[in-house]
């Protein structure tokens, strides 16, 4: 009998304190993880292969691969001024004036691969599952299976689609 009495208050104690519901203040971040086949052409590089996706509360990450050897890593971070293309880190400035054009503003190619409206939102177009924008010579869509970026004026495009 003492033997049960000790059990039941041990798994009294136990479940007592397993049934606490903790809530956090903080909003929860769902993070992103695909594996993608991407299209990247700027005016310094051009990849289009297999790759992978991650997208966070801080930070997007590009895993670029060929016949399956990893080529190269993308950091593009959310909340600092920095990108880093495999172990080099520079500023998003860098990044755009050196990869992409001067004309787009720093946080661009950001919101661009945060599925995030671009130029404040100019000419913005609600579809079915994303949005569209046709700003002159750029055409930017998203949706939840494809991320899609083309600027004919500067010869650049960002593609991202599901495999």
């Amino acid at each position: 009998m003492k033997v049960t009495l000790f059990a039941l208050t041990f798994t009294f104690l136990l479940t007592g304190c397993a049934t606490k519901n903790l809530t956090s203040s903080k909003p929860v971040f769902k993070t992103i993880n695909k594996s993608q086949v991407i299209t990247m052409k700027t005016k310094k590089f051009a990849f289009s292969d297999s790759g992978f996706y991650k997208n966070n509360e801080n930070k997007i990450t590009i895993q670029a691969y060929s016949s399956g050897v990893g080529v190269g890593e993308l950091k593009f971070y959310k909340n600092k001024d920095m990108i880093c293309v495999g172990k080099l880190c520079n500023t998003k400035k860098w990044f755009k004036d050196n990869f992409l054009s001067s004309d787009y503003t720093d946080n661009l190619i950001v919101n661009v691969l945060d599925k995030k409206p671009i130029l404040d939102g100019k000419n913005l177009t609600k579809t079915q599952d994303g949005f569209s924008q046709d700003i002159g010579a750029i055409k930017y869509r998203t949706s939840p299976s494809e991320i899609y970026f083309k600027d004919r004026a500067n010869k650049i495009i960002i593609k991202l689609r599901d495999m």
